[in-house]
């Protein structure tokens, strides 16, 4: 939840699966996340360039990752590609971390690209970008997990900090990401419209009446499964499992009025966050 000077608002399932169309408890196979493969000789199969250098604590550099993708001609079908590319997207995108470097113990995944389709990647990085916030508000440290959301997400509440899409393209977009396509976006005197000091004033200055509460109301697809079930969720209260072992809890009850539009009272915190209780819960 972050605390705003008029509001309290949440990044609830719904918002997730409408920005980026990802499913949440679909799929029942976890991401896995193997220690095995933070052994170098290991890592080695799947990425061939690596050495000593280039870990850190059982993490691999971004940087790293870069030097695989390349699409010269005698690498055209080179398997190591695809396998760098999910990895990247892994720990440039998905699962980010403070120090610009991926756990080498999601090879595990990269390993079966077969099985990566039927994984629970909704879920997943969810619960990590929820872990990233609560971790970032306890220690004061850095954001971590899928935090390229937080701005649309925000944009869709509150109109500010970031830039204004053309209207015209934002409802029949989905994922609702898309809309912010080069060449969507509103310009002013040829700047897009993003200026960092004029979004502070109008998020300090924000009242409720001004926060669009439901903002896939009307949606041209929201009868959708992947919606109807990411509304479902955003109802209940639910443990998401990080892949490395961390637990995160969603309440929906403290975010009621993002799915219904009215003001409800949140239930007590739970007792006991178990992370054994299952998204149909």
């Amino acid at each position: 939840m972050f605390l705003f000077p008029c509001a309290e608002i949440g990044v609830i399932p719904l918002n997730f699966t409408m920005l980026t169309s990802l499913s949440i408890g679909r799929y029942p196979t976890q991401v896995t996340y193997d220690d095995t493969w933070s052994i170098l000789s290991n890592a080695r199969q799947l990425l061939p360039n690596i050495d000593f250098s280039h870990i850190n604590s059982g993490n691999v550099s971004i940087p790293h990752l870069r030097t695989y993708l390349t699409a010269a001609a005698d690498r055209e079908y080179d398997i190591s590609i695809a396998h760098t590319f999910i990895l990247f997207m892994i720990g440039h995108l998905w699962f980010q971390t403070a120090n610009d470097t991926v756990s080498l113990k999601y090879l595990a995944v990269v390993n079966d690209l077969d099985s990566a389709a039927q994984y629970d990647w909704g879920s997943a990085i969810l619960a990590s970008l929820y872990h990233g916030l609560d971790t970032a508000v306890t220690t004061g440290g850095t954001i971590t997990g899928f935090v390229q959301l937080l701005p649309y997400w925000f944009y869709e509440y509150c109109g500010v900090g970031h830039p204004i899409v053309k209207e015209e393209v934002k409802y029949p977009t989905y994922p609702r990401l898309r809309a912010w396509e080069r060449g969507n976006k509103r310009k002013t005197n040829d700047q897009v419209a993003n200026l960092f000091i004029i979004s502070r004033y109008h998020i300090d200055h924000r009242i409720v009446e001004m926060i669009t509460w439901k903002p896939w109301f009307n949606y041209t697809v929201s009868e959708i499964e992947n919606i109807l079930n990411a509304k479902l969720l955003s109802h209940k209260r639910m443990p998401l499992k990080v892949p490395n072992g961390n637990c995160e809890y969603y309440l929906g009850d403290r975010c009621l009025r993002q799915v219904t539009g009215e003001v409800h009272i949140p239930l007590d915190p739970p007792l006991s966050m178990s992370p054994h209780i299952s998204l149909a819960a």
